[in-house]
């Protein structure tokens, strides 16, 4: 069957630029499953049409007058999926993301029909309204089998939860990975199964063992990872290789940089420039790029634009890459199928292998990917083996973690779909962690977290379950109830902002910054009178107050080595806390809210007070408004009334900025005026 025999308006095949192409079976089972009213799990390989399906049933709820769903793991998935969703527009839908604010309302969802939601975000907006979902008729689940990561994995679980519970009505559509106990997880849905090994770009797999290419049952002598790699380029190719640290993707990418001319015309430079735009610029004129966590999201925007153009050839990226953004390549290495952890060096997991080597094959360029893994001794050829032999692990839940539970426990009160003990074992009942483990030790986790929150303030028995004023906040913040603890704490000391990033550090959600300097951090403590805190909290503080005195990425990186990555990371965490502990002040300490909001400002954009004002003109960040300042024009009237030639003299405003930001500052001040 073609699209154009599914029986929708023909402007439908322009999401496929007008091609009217063959269905693959999978695709019309799926179709056919959910057009009689089934919840679907697809669990097929990378690139092979889950989007299609995902299309066909969004625009089959909206033409019911029914909202659907997108829930995405990650930030970088939700825009991907967004500007795929967008050309619904077209049909007449009304498409919106949402993935930041954790404390906004879901009614913003009743004015469209298609939302894309991380599962965080989705979580969030059910703790403040699980009645949102009642007009919504459709949640599409991508990448379900994320459910198995340890940290994200509960909250994608709970939202597929809450939703089934609250409106058991509405069809879910969960698309996967091939996962080996996919029926278990459909059976938990109650979903039909739909399970293909197809893939429109045939997969080729093999091993590197020293100089030896074992591929499609052929073994070729005295070859290199570097050669293989110049031969796939050379045939017009591109290559994604897997490595296991920052660093070596980075010195991997050096090396690699060096086989090829520097022919292309290729440079990235950022506003806050970091050292990684001087080590990107060495090789990007090459074609070569490496792509990690520790990269500003500016940086990995700009490099996955260019792979996705084809003007850089080769990306050395670690495996975050492989979970985070859909880019295919003709050839995929695994270089290093080990990482060091808590517990030393572990092999990494056959589901992570598959997700790399899954990127291999890119669909209207390629007719076969090639995805290989580099070893180099004996045991390591024979995990290669195992890897390329069998199926990925089974998915298993998280959900019964302790914070978890203590976390889910108020929810479900705050939500209003718990009311005591049973309730909360009724709501677990719905979950995979249920069908997994049935209630082994689910009563004794209830009955412990509801102690922990009534013995702290968040919840009381009256002598139904309700949570108090402070309970309350913290379920609609979305902070585990011991961070509500640790912030609530700063309100019985001294008011001031060191203090309340030390708070604001301590907390569950904020990972530390791993820096050596530990004199310095026993030296804040003391200057705040705590000189038995925590010294990671303290590290953690002392960067978060050089950010709000405008430290730039380059200073951080050569004072503590802190990549710019981490920064945005801990910083967009600081920004949630910091602005959670502004609402906690409204119960605890109304006088100081108010110095707790600029901090928040200040933490958002890092900055220093005095450029409050200009930072809030759209396209002026902290460096551009740190420039204006100094150049004398420091509140947004004094932009408003500048002229274009004075804004353009100042360094990094061209003419089409200097226009725009004045315009910008006006339609602000006019505002203000009226």
């Amino acid at each position: 069957m073609k699209i154009s025999e599914l029986g929708y308006d023909r402007a439908f095949l322009q999401l496929f630029d007008g091609n009217d192409f063959q269905l693959y079976d999978h695709q019309l089972m799926a179709i056919e499953q959910l057009r009689k009213g089934k919840n679907v799990i697809v669990s097929v390989p990378t690139a092979a049409g889950k989007t299609l399906i995902a299309y066909s049933a969004i625009y089959e709820t909206f033409q019911r007058n029914l909202k659907s769903i997108y829930i995405v793991p990650l930030r970088s998935l939700a825009m991907e999926k967004y500007s795929e969703l967008s050309r619904l527009r077209d049909l007449g839908l009304k498409v919106k993301m949402s993935i930041g604010d954790y404390d906004d309302t879901p009614d913003f969802i009743r004015r469209y029909d298609a939302v894309i939601l991380t599962s965080e975000k989705a979580d969030s907006l059910m703790h403040h309204d699980p009645s949102m979902l009642n007009d919504v008729g459709l949640m599409v689940i991508d990448e379900i089998h994320t459910i198995g990561d340890e940290s994200r994995g509960p909250t994608l679980e709970t939202v597929a939860s809450v939703a089934r519970y609250v409106n058991p009505d509405m069809r879910m559509l969960a698309l996967s990975a091939t996962v080996s106990n996919a029926a278990e997880m459909a059976k938990w849905l109650n979903a039909s199964l739909i399970r293909s090994d197809f893939r429109p770009v045939p997969l080729k797999t093999g091993i590197i063992y020293r100089d030896q290419l074992y591929l499609d049952g052929k073994r070729r002598s005295g070859v290199s990872v570097n050669q293989i790699i110049k031969e796939t380029v050379e045939d017009q190719g591109q290559v994604l290789m897997f490595v296991s640290s920052r660093k070596k993707a980075e010195d991997n990418a050096r090396d690699l940089a060096q086989i090829f001319d520097p022919s292309l015309n290729i440079k990235i430079a950022s506003d806050d420039s970091s050292v990684y735009d001087d080590m990107l610029n060495e090789i990007l004129p090459r074609g070569v790029a490496f792509h990690h966590a520790g990269l500003s999201n500016d940086q990995r925007t700009f490099i996955e634009k260019e792979f996705r153009s084809r003007r850089i050839k080769v990306i050395v990226a670690t495996p975050t890459l492989a979970a985070g953004v859909n880019l295919p390549a003709r050839l995929v290495i695994v270089r290093d199928i080990t990482r060091w952890g808590y517990d030393g060096i572990s092999y990494l997991t056959n589901m992570e292998i598959k997700q790399m080597i899954g990127r291999a094959g890119r669909p209207g360029y390629d007719s076969f990917g090639v995805g290989l893994i580099y070893v180099s001794s004996p045991s390591s050829y024979e995990a290669a083996k195992e890897y390329l032999s069998t199926d990925p692990e089974p998915v298993i839940s998280y959900l019964g973690n302790d914070a978890k539970v203590r976390f889910n426990a108020l929810a479900t009160i705050s939500m209003g779909l718990a009311r005591s003990p049973e309730d909360i074992m009724k709501f677990y009942e719905t979950t995979f962690y249920f069908s997994q483990n049935g209630k082994n030790m689910l009563e004794e986790k209830i009955n412990a977290s509801l102690k922990f929150l009534e013995s702290n303030g968040f919840i009381k028995r009256t002598p139904e379950l309700k949570t108090t004023q402070l309970g309350k906040i913290t379920s609609d913040l979305y902070i585990d109830p011991e961070s509500a603890l640790r912030l609530v704490d700063f309100f019985s000391g001294p008011s001031d902002i060191e203090h309340a990033l030390y708070h604001i550090s301590i907390c569950r959600e904020m990972i530390p910054f791993n820096i050596k300097d530990d004199f310095s951090a026993m030296e804040f403590l003391d200057d705040i009178g705590m000189i038995d805190g925590d010294i990671d909290a303290a590290k953690t503080a002392i960067v978060l107050r050089d950010w709000i005195n405008e430290a730039s990425y380059r200073l951080l990186y050569d004072r503590y080595g802190i990549a710019p990555g981490d920064v945005q990371a801990r910083i967009s965490m600081a920004d949630w806390l910091s602005y959670s502990l502004a609402k906690l002040s409204s119960i605890y300490k109304p006088e100081v809210r108010r110095m707790l909001e600029i901090l928040n400002l200040r933490l958002k954009e890092g900055i220093r007070e005095d450029i409050l004002d200009l930072v809030l003109i759209p396209g002026v960040g902290r460096v551009r408004a740190r420039r204006l300042y100094d150049a004398g024009l420091r509140s947004i009237a004094d932009v408003a009334s500048a002229t274009p030639e004075r804004i353009r003299s100042i360094y990094g405003f061209s003419d089409t900025l200097a226009n725009s930001v004045i315009r910008r500052a006006r339609s602000i001040a006019s505002k203000e005026v009226r």
